[in-house]
Protein backbone atom coordinates (compact mmCIF):
# COMPACT_ATOMS: atom_id res chain seq x y z
CA UNK A 1 0.00 0.00 0.00
CA UNK A 2 1.53 3.38 -0.98
CA UNK A 3 2.45 5.77 1.80
CA UNK A 4 1.64 9.45 1.96
CA UNK A 5 4.48 11.93 2.21
CA UNK A 6 3.63 12.46 5.87
CA UNK A 7 3.72 8.74 6.60
CA UNK A 8 7.02 8.39 4.72
CA UNK A 9 8.57 11.16 6.81
CA UNK A 10 7.60 9.40 10.00
CA UNK A 11 8.94 6.02 8.86
CA UNK A 12 12.36 7.21 7.70
CA UNK A 13 14.02 6.27 10.99
CA UNK A 14 17.71 6.45 11.72
CA UNK A 15 18.75 5.33 8.24
CA UNK A 16 16.83 8.16 6.63
CA UNK A 17 18.25 10.74 9.01
CA UNK A 18 21.79 9.52 8.38
CA UNK A 19 21.32 9.66 4.62
CA UNK A 20 19.79 13.11 4.80
CA UNK A 21 22.67 14.56 6.77
CA UNK A 22 25.57 12.72 5.13
CA UNK A 23 28.15 15.20 3.88
CA UNK A 24 26.42 18.15 5.54
CA UNK A 25 27.66 20.25 8.39
CA UNK A 26 25.46 20.34 11.46
CA UNK A 27 25.74 23.10 14.07
CA UNK A 28 27.56 20.74 16.43
CA UNK A 29 30.43 20.33 13.99
CA UNK A 30 31.15 24.02 13.53
CA UNK A 31 33.26 26.60 15.27
CA UNK A 32 31.90 30.14 15.40
CA UNK A 33 32.90 30.82 11.79
CA UNK A 34 33.07 28.23 9.04
CA UNK A 35 34.00 29.22 5.49
CA UNK A 36 33.23 26.58 2.88
CA UNK A 37 34.21 26.79 -0.79
CA UNK A 38 33.56 24.72 -3.87
CA UNK A 39 34.30 24.97 -7.58
CA UNK A 40 31.49 26.51 -9.62
CA UNK A 41 31.00 25.34 -13.20
CA UNK A 42 29.69 28.29 -15.21
CA UNK A 43 30.61 26.88 -18.62
CA UNK A 44 26.90 26.33 -19.27
CA UNK A 45 24.49 28.41 -17.20
CA UNK A 46 21.69 26.39 -15.65
CA UNK A 47 19.97 26.11 -12.28
CA UNK A 48 19.75 27.97 -9.97
CA UNK A 49 20.41 30.96 -12.24
CA UNK A 50 18.42 30.01 -15.33
CA UNK A 51 14.77 29.22 -14.58
CA UNK A 52 13.65 26.63 -17.18
CA UNK A 53 10.05 26.75 -15.95
CA UNK A 54 9.39 29.97 -14.02
CA UNK A 55 5.78 28.97 -13.33
CA UNK A 56 7.14 26.14 -11.17
CA UNK A 57 8.71 28.62 -8.72
CA UNK A 58 6.77 28.22 -5.49
CA UNK A 59 5.22 31.10 -3.61
CA UNK A 60 6.51 31.77 -0.09
CA UNK A 61 3.38 30.18 1.36
CA UNK A 62 2.44 26.64 2.38
CA UNK A 63 -0.22 26.56 -0.34
CA UNK A 64 1.31 27.53 -3.66
CA UNK A 65 -0.29 29.98 -6.07
CA UNK A 66 -2.25 28.49 -8.94
CA UNK A 67 -0.25 27.94 -12.13
CA UNK A 68 -2.71 30.20 -13.96
CA UNK A 69 -1.90 33.04 -11.55
CA UNK A 70 1.83 32.73 -12.12
CA UNK A 71 1.36 32.42 -15.89
CA UNK A 72 -0.63 35.67 -15.85
CA UNK A 73 2.19 37.39 -13.91
CA UNK A 74 4.71 36.20 -16.51
CA UNK A 75 2.54 37.39 -19.38
CA UNK A 76 2.33 40.85 -17.82
CA UNK A 77 6.07 40.88 -17.18
CA UNK A 78 6.97 40.14 -20.79
CA UNK A 79 4.21 42.27 -22.34
CA UNK A 80 4.87 45.41 -20.27
CA UNK A 81 8.44 44.84 -19.08
CA UNK A 82 7.41 44.99 -15.41
CA UNK A 83 5.15 43.27 -12.89
CA UNK A 84 4.48 43.67 -9.17
CA UNK A 85 3.71 40.53 -7.17
CA UNK A 86 3.39 39.48 -3.57
CA UNK A 87 5.00 36.42 -2.03
CA UNK A 88 6.32 35.05 -5.34
CA UNK A 89 10.16 35.00 -5.45
CA UNK A 90 10.62 34.80 -9.22
CA UNK A 91 14.09 36.25 -8.74
CA UNK A 92 16.05 33.71 -6.71
CA UNK A 93 17.23 34.77 -3.28
CA UNK A 94 20.20 33.62 -1.20
CA UNK A 95 20.49 33.67 2.57
CA UNK A 96 22.67 36.59 3.57
CA UNK A 97 22.99 36.84 7.34
CA UNK A 98 19.61 37.66 8.82
CA UNK A 99 18.34 38.81 5.43
CA UNK A 100 18.31 37.49 1.87
CA UNK A 101 19.70 39.04 -1.27
CA UNK A 102 18.60 38.63 -4.89
CA UNK A 103 20.51 36.17 -7.05
CA UNK A 104 21.18 36.80 -10.76
CA UNK A 105 18.16 35.22 -12.44
CA UNK A 106 17.53 34.52 -16.11
CA UNK A 107 14.55 33.29 -18.14
CA UNK A 108 14.24 31.95 -21.66
CA UNK A 109 11.18 32.84 -23.69
CA UNK A 110 10.48 32.40 -27.39
CA UNK A 111 14.08 31.41 -28.05
CA UNK A 112 15.63 34.47 -26.37
CA UNK A 113 17.38 34.82 -23.03
CA UNK A 114 16.22 37.47 -20.58
CA UNK A 115 17.40 38.81 -17.24
CA UNK A 116 14.79 39.48 -14.57
CA UNK A 117 15.70 41.95 -11.82
CA UNK A 118 14.17 43.30 -8.62
CA UNK A 119 13.45 47.00 -9.11
CA UNK A 120 11.27 47.52 -6.05
CA UNK A 121 10.74 45.80 -2.74
CA UNK A 122 8.63 46.53 0.32
CA UNK A 123 6.95 44.77 3.24
CA UNK A 124 3.23 45.05 3.80
CA UNK A 125 1.20 44.28 6.91
CA UNK A 126 -1.97 42.35 6.18
CA UNK A 127 -4.64 40.71 8.34
CA UNK A 128 -5.27 37.19 7.09
CA UNK A 129 -7.02 34.05 8.21
CA UNK A 130 -4.89 31.05 9.13
CA UNK A 131 -5.83 27.41 9.55
CA UNK A 132 -3.87 24.74 11.39
CA UNK A 133 -4.18 21.30 12.93
CA UNK A 134 -2.59 20.37 16.24
CA UNK A 135 -1.90 16.75 17.13
CA UNK A 136 -3.67 15.56 20.30
CA UNK A 137 -3.05 12.42 22.32
CA UNK A 138 -6.58 11.99 23.62
CA UNK A 139 -9.50 10.57 21.66
CA UNK A 140 -12.01 13.33 20.90
CA UNK A 141 -15.31 13.32 22.86
CA UNK A 142 -18.07 11.17 21.41
CA UNK A 143 -20.14 14.21 20.48
CA UNK A 144 -17.25 16.03 18.72
CA UNK A 145 -17.34 16.65 14.97
CA UNK A 146 -14.48 14.56 13.54
CA UNK A 147 -13.51 14.68 9.86
CA UNK A 148 -12.13 11.54 8.23
CA UNK A 149 -10.92 10.88 4.67
CA UNK A 150 -12.36 11.47 2.18
CA UNK A 151 -13.01 14.86 3.69
CA UNK A 152 -15.49 16.07 1.07
CA UNK A 153 -14.08 19.59 1.05
CA UNK A 154 -13.74 21.99 -1.85
CA UNK A 155 -10.54 21.76 -3.92
CA UNK A 156 -9.24 24.90 -2.18
CA UNK A 157 -9.94 23.59 1.33
CA UNK A 158 -8.46 20.18 0.48
CA UNK A 159 -5.19 21.94 -0.42
CA UNK A 160 -5.24 23.94 2.81
CA UNK A 161 -5.99 20.92 5.00
CA UNK A 162 -3.33 18.82 3.26
CA UNK A 163 -0.78 21.62 3.80
CA UNK A 164 -1.80 21.88 7.46
CA UNK A 165 -1.27 18.14 7.99
CA UNK A 166 2.10 18.33 6.22
CA UNK A 167 3.13 21.26 8.42
CA UNK A 168 2.76 19.15 11.57
CA UNK A 169 5.65 16.97 10.41
CA UNK A 170 7.60 19.60 8.49
CA UNK A 171 10.48 19.39 10.97
CA UNK A 172 10.50 15.61 11.43
CA UNK A 173 13.83 14.05 10.46
CA UNK A 174 12.89 10.49 11.42
CA UNK A 175 15.63 10.43 14.03
CA UNK A 176 14.78 12.88 16.77
CA UNK A 177 11.16 11.78 17.05
CA UNK A 178 8.08 13.85 16.50
CA UNK A 179 8.90 17.55 16.19
CA UNK A 180 7.94 20.04 18.85
CA UNK A 181 7.23 23.56 17.64
CA UNK A 182 7.22 26.69 19.75
CA UNK A 183 4.36 28.03 17.68
CA UNK A 184 1.37 26.59 15.89
CA UNK A 185 2.24 25.73 12.28
CA UNK A 186 -0.46 27.52 10.32
CA UNK A 187 -1.52 27.76 6.69
CA UNK A 188 -2.16 31.29 5.53
CA UNK A 189 -5.12 32.22 3.37
CA UNK A 190 -3.06 34.39 1.04
CA UNK A 191 -4.54 36.65 -1.64
CA UNK A 192 -4.86 33.65 -3.98
CA UNK A 193 -7.23 31.85 -1.58
CA UNK A 194 -10.78 32.89 -0.75
CA UNK A 195 -11.63 32.67 2.97
CA UNK A 196 -15.25 33.57 2.28
CA UNK A 197 -15.60 30.38 0.22
CA UNK A 198 -13.95 28.22 2.89
CA UNK A 199 -15.40 25.79 5.44
CA UNK A 200 -12.17 26.00 7.47
CA UNK A 201 -12.32 29.67 8.50
CA UNK A 202 -13.52 31.57 10.45
CA UNK A 203 -15.01 28.51 12.18
CA UNK A 204 -13.88 25.05 11.03
CA UNK A 205 -16.73 22.75 10.06
CA UNK A 206 -15.15 20.05 12.25
CA UNK A 207 -13.40 20.24 15.60
CA UNK A 208 -11.01 17.35 14.93
CA UNK A 209 -9.40 15.48 12.05
CA UNK A 210 -8.66 11.76 12.15
CA UNK A 211 -5.83 10.84 9.81
CA UNK A 212 -3.66 7.70 9.64
CA UNK A 213 -4.66 6.62 13.12
CA UNK A 214 -4.00 9.98 14.81
CA UNK A 215 -6.22 12.84 15.90
CA UNK A 216 -5.67 16.53 15.23
CA UNK A 217 -7.52 19.53 16.62
CA UNK A 218 -8.66 22.16 14.10
CA UNK A 219 -7.62 25.76 14.75
CA UNK A 220 -8.62 28.94 12.90
CA UNK A 221 -7.01 32.26 13.73
CA UNK A 222 -6.89 35.80 12.37
CA UNK A 223 -3.29 37.07 12.28
CA UNK A 224 -1.38 40.11 11.12
CA UNK A 225 1.37 38.98 8.74
CA UNK A 226 4.35 40.58 7.02
CA UNK A 227 3.91 40.19 3.25
CA UNK A 228 6.84 40.76 0.86
CA UNK A 229 6.04 42.59 -2.35
CA UNK A 230 8.47 42.69 -5.26
CA UNK A 231 8.47 44.59 -8.53
CA UNK A 232 10.31 42.77 -11.31
CA UNK A 233 11.63 44.13 -14.58
CA UNK A 234 12.82 42.05 -17.51
CA UNK A 235 15.41 42.84 -20.18
CA UNK A 236 16.19 40.79 -23.26
CA UNK A 237 19.84 39.76 -23.50
CA UNK A 238 20.32 37.73 -26.68
CA UNK A 239 19.12 34.71 -28.61
CA UNK A 240 22.68 33.33 -28.75
CA UNK A 241 23.50 30.80 -26.02
CA UNK A 242 27.23 31.56 -26.15
CA UNK A 243 26.60 35.29 -25.76
CA UNK A 244 24.16 34.57 -22.94
CA UNK A 245 26.70 32.42 -21.08
CA UNK A 246 29.32 35.15 -21.37
CA UNK A 247 26.89 37.79 -20.10
CA UNK A 248 25.55 35.63 -17.27
CA UNK A 249 29.05 34.77 -16.04
CA UNK A 250 29.77 38.46 -15.68
CA UNK A 251 26.60 38.96 -13.61
CA UNK A 252 27.10 35.90 -11.41
CA UNK A 253 30.80 36.34 -10.62
CA UNK A 254 30.94 39.07 -8.02
CA UNK A 255 34.69 39.66 -7.75
CA UNK A 256 38.07 38.75 -9.20
CA UNK A 257 40.22 37.91 -6.19
CA UNK A 258 43.33 37.30 -8.28
CA UNK A 259 43.55 41.05 -8.84
CA UNK A 260 42.50 42.00 -5.32
CA UNK A 261 45.96 42.08 -3.78
CA UNK A 262 45.18 39.46 -1.14
CA UNK A 263 47.71 38.80 1.57
CA UNK A 264 49.32 35.37 1.79
CA UNK A 265 47.46 34.67 5.04
CA UNK A 266 44.09 35.56 3.49
CA UNK A 267 44.88 33.29 0.55
CA UNK A 268 45.63 30.56 3.06
CA UNK A 269 42.12 30.92 4.47
CA UNK A 270 40.54 30.63 1.02
CA UNK A 271 42.79 27.72 0.08
CA UNK A 272 41.73 25.81 3.19
CA UNK A 273 38.08 26.52 2.37
CA UNK A 274 38.39 24.92 -1.08
CA UNK A 275 40.82 22.12 -0.15
CA UNK A 276 39.65 18.53 -0.65
CA UNK A 277 39.97 17.84 3.08
CA UNK A 278 38.30 19.12 5.15
CA UNK A 279 36.95 21.58 2.55
CA UNK A 280 36.31 24.29 5.10
CA UNK A 281 38.14 26.83 7.21
CA UNK A 282 36.99 27.24 10.81
CA UNK A 283 37.70 29.71 13.58
CA UNK A 284 36.32 30.69 16.93
CA UNK A 285 35.37 34.20 17.99
CA UNK A 286 36.75 36.82 17.53
CA UNK A 287 37.67 36.31 13.86
CA UNK A 288 41.34 36.66 12.98
CA UNK A 289 42.75 39.37 10.74
CA UNK A 290 43.37 36.84 7.96
CA UNK A 291 39.74 35.63 8.08
CA UNK A 292 38.57 39.24 8.12
CA UNK A 293 40.68 39.98 5.04
CA UNK A 294 39.27 36.94 3.24
CA UNK A 295 35.68 37.92 4.09
CA UNK A 296 36.36 41.49 2.96
CA UNK A 297 37.57 40.16 -0.38
CA UNK A 298 34.44 38.00 -0.69
CA UNK A 299 32.14 40.95 0.02
CA UNK A 300 30.82 39.45 3.25
CA UNK A 301 32.64 41.46 5.91
CA UNK A 302 30.58 44.61 5.45
CA UNK A 303 27.36 42.78 6.36
CA UNK A 304 28.79 40.60 9.13
CA UNK A 305 27.71 41.58 12.65
CA UNK A 306 29.46 40.80 15.94
CA UNK A 307 28.78 37.23 17.00
CA UNK A 308 26.67 38.19 20.03
CA UNK A 309 24.27 40.11 17.74
CA UNK A 310 22.94 36.81 16.37
CA UNK A 311 20.39 34.75 18.26
CA UNK A 312 21.06 31.62 16.20
CA UNK A 313 22.98 30.31 13.23
CA UNK A 314 23.05 32.48 10.11
CA UNK A 315 24.45 31.75 6.66
CA UNK A 316 25.97 33.93 3.98
CA UNK A 317 25.40 31.95 0.80
CA UNK A 318 26.79 32.01 -2.72
CA UNK A 319 29.60 34.52 -2.81
CA UNK A 320 30.86 33.66 -6.31
CA UNK A 321 34.35 34.83 -7.23
CA UNK A 322 37.22 34.20 -9.61
CA UNK A 323 40.17 32.79 -7.72
CA UNK A 324 43.37 31.02 -8.79
CA UNK A 325 42.25 30.85 -12.43
CA UNK A 326 38.94 29.25 -11.54
CA UNK A 327 35.46 30.14 -10.31
CA UNK A 328 34.48 29.27 -6.75
CA UNK A 329 31.33 29.61 -4.65
CA UNK A 330 31.86 30.39 -0.97
CA UNK A 331 29.46 30.08 1.98
CA UNK A 332 30.07 31.47 5.47
CA UNK A 333 28.24 29.78 8.34
CA UNK A 334 28.14 31.75 11.59
CA UNK A 335 27.20 29.83 14.73
CA UNK A 336 26.90 31.74 18.03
Amino acid sequence: MPYSRRRALRLLGVAGATAATAGCLGPGSLDSYSLIGDAADLSSIGRPYLRPDPASVRATTRVDFATETKTAYLSELFETGEVTVRQWPLVGRDEWGTETRPRPTFLRRDGSFHEVRVTGERRLERDRWHFAVERVDETPPDDAAVATPPFGLSAQDERVLDAALDAVYAGNDGFLGDPEFDELQTVQFHHGLDPEASDLVPSPAFAFVEYEGEYFRSVAERRTVDVPEWTYAVDEITDSRSEFVEYARGEIIGRDLDSAGLSASARGVLDDAIAEEPRRYEEGDPPSDELGDALEALGIAGDLRPLDAYEGRVDFRNAVVEYRDGVYRFDLIVTP
